[in-house]
């Protein structure tokens, strides 16, 4: 588990990219500097590449947040962060719209392993998708999160495997872009496999462009296992709801009528379930500037929109009452402001609480960093010594890395879901030894980084010594070990 407070973080050599690597790994942002209260909306910790940045772009992943195809990261929690792509991209001098050719084309956030989960976040002004994920499992979660001003999906649910779910809730999707050759936008762009559980969103402002897309829920490869509940839907210029019925017709819901049958005949709209989804005005208060040349960008072609309503927006901003027509290319794709998010574009209706009480995150692992631990000689983990007496007690002593072990999980406090099992040898012995103390590793901790980095030279390491080892020592429960110990493992260092 990570821990972070606010701030702005470019990640390595300022690319703005954040691999992760290893599974259950929880990182958690939101903090004030002193970690004493957490609002992610409030403290912003914010990632995003440097202003700067120098560095090439071969090998760089797509997103802000990415987890590595190649490595195993199930279970990843993202919790109260800010990725930023604004710094990815590049605008006109008087930021009226995106410079495409020159900015940086992906999503926000990229997951290929099972149970996913992504909550408390600002996911804001990327050239591409707001979250694209391979959903697998059944525990996967987007919730709690303003995904602003994307192009093509906030969403995508368009690689889910069969099997998988994907509850997403208490989200506000708004202000969604074409991109003229590629497509789009939509809120939530559903595909053929998986279950898309959609409840409590607000959907608002996704533009079309000749009459494509611009809809709030895509459904076209006709996915009847999706729920729609509950949602608000306001000012998509495409429509509501498309969706490819049992004959095959692509179909749009984009008036109260049809959303009051849709709400009362889930199944002929190719939904598991229905209920409650209403358009209705959200009550946000958009940034001035923005709107301004978003509302002038939609009014060269309204669609299916309400102008009127469009122009009550712009009277309680003070804007003129009639958007400026035919500027649909002059106004494009600016950057919405950070910094009036969470202010402008929250509602007392539904969708994101910026309010609430925030989840506070324990680590066992992060909350042993003031035990005081005794140095200790590797004997007295022997039997005939103290072995069979250790009850807790924070140990440091030297080891050697011994191999990983599948099944001897003795201890409760070290499930074998959240921890690994590595056999810590006493320096000197070989790997045939039973001269061997069992250490429990929690997965996706910092004493779990090092391990890895460790164990790919675990020969060098061992060859001089070993290394330091720090943790809570107990007896197994088993005499017929020499060494009958497991440490629960908090840090390891080079010796």
């Amino acid at each position: 588990m990570i821990h972070v407070a606010e701030g702005h973080y470019n990640g390595k050599g300022g690319s703005g990219c954040f691999l992760i690597a290893v599974p259950d790994l929880k990182l958690v942002g939101g903090y004030n500097a002193t970690f004493t209260e957490r609002n992610p909306f409030k403290h912003l910790t914010v990632l995003e590449r440097a202003k700067d940045y120098r560095g090439g772009f071969t090998g760089l992943r797509e997103g802000i947040i990415e987890g590595d195809e190649r490595n195993d990261h199930s279970g990843l929690v993202v919790d109260g962060f800010i990725l930023n792509s604004t710094t990815r991209n590049v605008y006109a001098p008087d930021n009226s719209k995106i410079i495409p050719k020159k900015s940086w084309k992906g999503a926000l956030f990229k997951a290929y392993s099972k149970n996913i989960t992504i909550k408390n976040c600002i996911l804001i002004n990327p050239y591409g998708n707001g979250i694209y994920v391979k959903w697998q499992g059944d525990k996967n979660e987007i919730s709690n999160n303003f995904i602003i001003n994307t192009f093509y999906a906030a969403i995508s649910t368009r690689s889910a495997q069969p099997n998988s779910k994907i509850l997403i809730k208490n989200n506000n999707l708004v202000f969604g872009w074409f991109q003229p050759g590629k497509g789009g936008s939509f809120g939530i762009f559903i595909g053929k496999n998986g279950q898309a559980i959609i409840e409590n969103n607000i959907f608002a402002f996704f533009q079309t462009e000749g009459g494509e897309a611009g809809y709030a829920v895509a459904n076209n490869f006709g996915n009847d296992f999706t729920i729609l509940k509950n949602n608000i839907f306001y000012q998509c210029q495409g429509g509501f709801y498309s969706y490819m019925d049992e004959d095959g017709q692509n179909l749009v819901v984009w008036k109260k009528d049809d959303m009051n049958d849709l709400n009362g005949d889930a199944e002929s709209y190719m939904l598991d379930d229905a209920g409650g989804n209403k358009i209705v005005n959200p009550k946000f208060k958009p940034d001035k500037w923005f709107f301004e040349k978003f509302s002038n960008f939609v009014a060269s072609e309204p669609g299916k929109l309400d102008m009127n309503e469009m122009n009550q927006i712009r009277s309680i901003l003070g804007l003129p009452l009639e958007a400026a027509k035919g500027s649909a290319r002059k106004n494009w794709g600016m950057p919405y402001p950070l910094e009036k998010v969470a202010s402008t574009l929250a509602s007392t209706i539904g969708g994101v609480n910026v309010n609430k009480k925030f989840k506070e995150y324990k680590s066992e692992a992060s909350a042993q960093v003031s035990l005081n631990y005794k140095k200790v000689d590797f004997e007295v983990f022997n039997k005939s010594q103290k072995g069979k007496t250790f009850k807790g007690e924070a140990v440091e002593f030297k080891a050697r890395i011994g191999e990983e072990n599948s099944y001897n999980f003795f201890l409760k406090q070290a499930p074998k879901s959240d921890y690994i099992c590595v056999k810590f040898l006493k320096p000197g012995e070989s790997n045939f030894t039973r001269k061997y103390v069992f250490g429990y590793i929690q997965k996706g901790s910092a004493a779990y980084k090092k391990y890895l980095k460790y164990s790919k030279r675990k020969d060098r390491y061992n060859k001089a010594g070993g290394i330091r080892v720090k943790g809570k020592a107990y007896y197994i429960g088993n005499p017929s070990y020499l060494y009958p110990v497991g440490v629960i493992i908090y840090d390891l260092r080079k010796h």
